[in-house]
């Protein structure tokens, strides 16, 4: 689809329309060339994957109306009970055949991590319908219960962390104090059952000591590496081009965490260019967000962006080809809003 685009003059118009898109021409050229200078082929073709991405996002974000918006988030919550199923099914073949009852569940995912990345943002965007108002409510709370099971399933112990900041993003952001509250005091009860009555609430939070040092003995080569070559990277996968690391007998693709990822992929002349990017939409996004008093699809923007930047600081599950373009197709509810924004400033004038 992202191929058609491109090729399409009408709709290749449409890509680079928006505030900073000459910024992001310098940002794909850096980064193809870059991983083409040190010939780490797999991390052009991952920058090549995610510049396709980047373009359908922004495709969409071009044409995107809140009604169409608020249609695709239904579609979404829809589809994850398609994976859901599975992860249930799949949960069952190995109690009964396999015997790995701690076995950890992945669907239709490649790792149990993105599978949690995609349960967190369903949960988010369920909690945006119901908080908003919207028609069908109880259907968003059945997909919602249904998505817990499946974060169960997957026991990644940090799609909690995202979910739990996501909704208070949201409930922060649509100023509704009381839910806040409620919402604050569920989270200290619970982790006063966790950490003091010893509750099993979380999966796999007995291992958590094992998973920090692992992250920390990564992040510490990451670190290394920065240092050794600080201004330009090497591209994308720069850990796994670099270190021979594995674990489990599965090698370790990235570094654990966006931010030393992002340095030790395009160093800091990169990073500085993506958030500058970053920086000047995101300005937008939130003069929008509390200029305009009905801007709700801003608020799920934020809450899905914080929760995906909070669950960067150990892992970096928006980089597969699942998660990033539903990342993607998130942000693209900027254009709605920005296409209200617009209608009214010509009402205004008119």
């Amino acid at each position: 689809m992202t191929l058609y685009i491109l090729i399409n003059k009408k709709t290749r118009q449409m890509i680079f329309v928006h505030n900073g898109s000459n910024m992001l021409k310098l940002l794909i050229a850096y980064v193809i060339v870059i991983p083409f200078i040190y010939k780490n082929w797999i991390g052009l073709m991952v920058g090549m994957g995610m510049i396709l991405a980047t373009i359908l996002g922004l495709f969409m974000r071009s044409i995107m109306t809140i009604r169409l918006y608020e249609k695709i988030l239904t579609l979404i919550c829809v589809l994850s009970l398609s994976s859901a199923g599975y992860a249930m099914i799949e949960k069952l073949i190995n109690i009964v055949f396999d015997g790995r009852h701690s076995h950890r569940i992945a669907a239709v995912f490649s790792h149990p991590n993105y599978f949690g990345t995609i349960i967190g943002t369903v949960l988010i965007i369920c909690a945006y319908k119901v908080l908003t108002n919207q028609e069908h409510k109880w259907f968003y709370f059945m997909v919602a219960g249904i998505n817990v099971i499946s974060m169960y399933l997957c026991k990644s112990m940090f799609v909690w962390v995202e979910v739990f900041i996501g909704i208070a993003v949201l409930l922060v952001v649509l100023k509704k104090h009381r839910l806040l509250a409620l919402w604050l005091t569920g989270a200290v009860i619970g982790g006063f059952m966790i950490f003091v009555l010893d509750f099993s609430i979380i999966p796999r939070l007995s291992d958590v000591n094992v998973t920090v040092r692992l992250r920390q003995q990564i992040w510490q080569l990451a670190i290394e590496q920065i240092k050794a070559s600080p201004l330009f990277g090497h591209g994308f996968m720069s850990f796994s081009y670099i270190y021979d690391s594995t674990y489990r007998n599965r090698q370790i693709p990235h570094a654990h965490n966006i931010y030393l990822d992002m340095l030790l992929n395009f160093g800091v002349v990169g990073t500085g260019l993506f958030l500058w990017y970053i920086y000047k939409n995101y300005v937008t996004l939130i003069k929008l967000r509390f200029k305009e008093k009905n801007s709700m699809i801003t608020s799920l923007i934020l809450a899905v962006s914080v929760a995906a930047l909070v669950h960067g600081f150990t892992d970096l599950t928006l980089l597969w080809i699942q998660t990033f373009p539903l990342f993607m197709i998130i942000l693209s509810g900027f254009g709605a809003e920005e296409k209200v924004k617009s209608h009214q400033l010509n009402s205004d004038i008119y």
